[in-house]
């Protein structure tokens, strides 16, 4: 279905898809909001800092004067079955594990609000290209950049 238009609509249709494509763009921008798994792996560590240095000070002689130090890294050896070296794997596994599993939450989160911006901004560009195919004449090299827009996100989900 095609119908004519003036150079004064399609002009000013010709903006308002360019405003709605840069909004759309925009909103991608803003709905995948740089949440850094750096600061997962670090909260996630200190955590785990903390359990390890309350276990560490509970462990043997309490505190954390030379005595209770020693006593509790040999201590939780001991749970493994060897003396204060394997102690210090011991009590460094907590701030390994809960590091690695800050990272993968804040990872797995950033990536489920990717895959949603970007089909948000699939669905939005379909529905701008979709007013700009009735004037198809007009709109040739729009449409086709849309396309190619619309083509390369849904790579990305």
């Amino acid at each position: 279905m095609s119908t004519e238009l003036t150079t004064e609509e399609i002009e000013e249709l010709r903006e308002k898809s360019g405003k709605d494509v840069q909004r759309i763009w925009r909103e991608l921008e803003s709905d995948v909001p740089g949440i850094n798994e750096m600061f997962g792996a670090i909260t996630g560590t200190g955590i785990g800092g903390a359990a390890s240095l309350a276990a560490l000070s509970s462990l043997g002689f309490s505190g954390l004067s030379a005595a209770g130090i020693t006593s509790g890294l040999a201590t939780a050896g001991s749970l493994l079955g060897g003396g204060m070296v394997v102690g210090f794997g011991v009590l460094a596994a907590p701030v390994a594990v809960l590091g690695i599993a800050g990272y993968s939450i804040f990872k797995n989160v950033k990536e489920k609000k990717k895959k949603e911006g970007l089909k948000q901004a699939i669905d939005k560009l379909y529905k701008v290209k979709e007013k700009l195919v009735v004037y198809d004449q007009y709109f040739t090299e729009d449409i086709s950049g849309i396309s190619g827009a619309i083509k390369t996100l849904q790579t990305l989900v």
